[in-house]
């Protein structure tokens, strides 16, 4: 279902709008994506003659999934919105908003979808590595386990042998240092 703003039911001035999208209604492509609750739109559009300039911001919670540990974890999306609207005679009712910010309308249409910018907003908010913590430890290499719950003997003998014997007078030097 989409969402349409009526551009001319805008007074000249600031227009404050509020919607909200179920779940349901954003079709996501993605199954490392989960929406599990409404999402919000508060839009702030300001019209002048023929030109309306509108910002905003799109929330809402999506689970993602860690890349280091694989888990699902929720994460608070708050990403910024937008655009100009240019009522035009002669110009196409719709355009696609993801090419321009700058949509142009049919002054008699007046109607202007914004599921794709929405849709748009959501995949431009998420973190291109989603992590569930800064301090994320991951996966074994060997055993698979989430070294964030458990400690296998794998991970106990890498950090054994873990130390480099070419940094060993470094550490030698920071020990003098000290005293």
């Amino acid at each position: 279902m989409s969402k349409f703003l009526d551009i001319f039911s805008f007074e000249e001035g600031e227009n404050n709008i509020d919607l909200v999208w179920h779940p349901e209604e954003i079709e996501i492509d993605n199954d490392k994506i989960g929406l599990p609750e409404d999402l919000t739109l508060e839009l702030v559009c300001f019209r002048h003659g023929l030109e309306i300039s509108c910002t905003g911001r799109v929330q809402t919670t999506v689970i993602l999934e860690c890349v280091r540990c694989l888990e699902k974890f929720e994460y608070h999306l708050n990403e910024p919105i937008d655009f100009i609207v240019r009522l035009a005679a002669g110009a196409p009712l719709r355009d696609k908003l993801w090419n321009e910010d700058i949509v142009r309308l049919d002054q008699y249409g007046g109607k202007l979808d914004l599921t794709p910018r929405i849709h748009d907003a959501i995949l431009l908010g998420i973190p291109q590595y989603p992590l569930c913590s800064e301090d994320c430890k991951g996966l074994c290499p060997v055993c698979g386990a989430n070294l964030n719950k458990t400690k296998c003997e794998h991970y106990q003998q890498k950090s054994k042998k873990n130390i480099d014997e070419r940094w060993e007078k470094l550490r030698t030097l920071i020990k003098l240092d000290k005293k």
